[in-house]
């Protein structure tokens, strides 16, 4: 494998992290974060394109797992467009397959994600099998940081917070309840909006209400997508930013429920190195 050169890509949807392996030696890079729902293509073709320059080779394989892309169309779209930017050779997969692969390898597991947004399936070692729709900020996205960042501004403008953590909260932002609405309904990506909160719940998740928020959240993840208790035997992998950095929160959660939580990471993109570097 020394001489095996490839591009893998993981696309969420505040970055994405890439590993080139060029004859055996490896570099890494990171462009702007994708999905499939929520993002322009040709945004990210041009990203990626300042940031590779002449790295990209036609004849070496790209393997990119990106957020979003859960239809044989959507797939066909973004690996098409793609292929221009990466001279062609380029294979497209659902970010959840990533995961699975980065972490489970050949095993099979039950795959979470928790970032910007949040998905999960179950994955029998070869293929993912959706356990219920992820449904998108607006509809579901439960555990995720655009999720805690709703539940966040929820709670402080309608004032179910304690006064000091809502007087701790304007005096970081200054925020009045129609700049918020303004922000979600008039400016893009009001998912990533929502999902920078996460930043001062993660400051102050010693604080009895906000604990309770971050464990509600992840409560509300396991029942929207393991309510029925479906192969909740098999140990769970989890990757994203909100997994990673609430891991404690969250393994309370899943020891409260009698979940087997096996990994947390950040990024599956080192994971994804090793995965094709074995399997190509």
């Amino acid at each position: 494998m020394d001489n095996f050169s490839f591009i893998v890509g993981d696309a969420g949807g505040t970055g994405t992290q890439w590993r080139l392996v060029n004859e055996g030696k490896t570099e890494q890079f990171e462009t702007i974060g994708f999905n499939a729902y929520t993002h322009n293509l040709d945004d990210f073709e041009t990203n990626i394109l300042q940031v590779f320059g002449d790295r990209i080779k036609e004849k070496i394989p790209k393997y990119l797992y990106a957020a979003g892309i859960d239809t044989d169309a959507q797939k066909a779209d973004v690996t098409h467009s793609l292929s221009k930017v990466f001279l062609g050779n380029i294979y497209v997969e659902n970010d959840l397959i990533g995961v699975a692969r980065s972490l489970c390898g050949k095993e099979q597991g039950n795959i979470c994600i928790l970032g910007t947004g949040s998905n999960a399936c179950f994955y029998d070692g070869e293929k993912v099998n959706k356990i219920s729709t992820s449904l998108g900020y607006v509809l579901g996205d439960e555990g995720s940081g655009a999720y805690l960042g709703k539940k966040l501004m929820m709670a402080v403008f309608r004032e179910n917070l304690s006064k000091d953590l809502i007087d701790d909260f304007q005096n970081e932002y200054q925020l009045t309840a129609h700049h918020v609405i303004k922000r979600i309904y008039y400016q893009p990506r009001p998912n990533h909006f929502l999902a920078s909160f996460a930043h001062f719940i993660h400051k102050h998740r010693s604080h009895p209400e906000i604990y309770q928020l971050i464990s509600q959240a992840f409560n509300d993840f396991f029942d929207a997508f393991f309510l029925k208790g479906k192969r909740t035997e098999i140990p769970f992998y989890f990757s994203g930013s909100i997994a990673y950095y609430f891991a404690d929160v969250l393994k309370e959660v899943g020891v409260q429920r009698g979940i087997a939580i096996k990994t947390i990471v950040q990024s599956p993109v080192a994971g994804l190195l090793s995965y094709h570097k074995q399997y190509g």
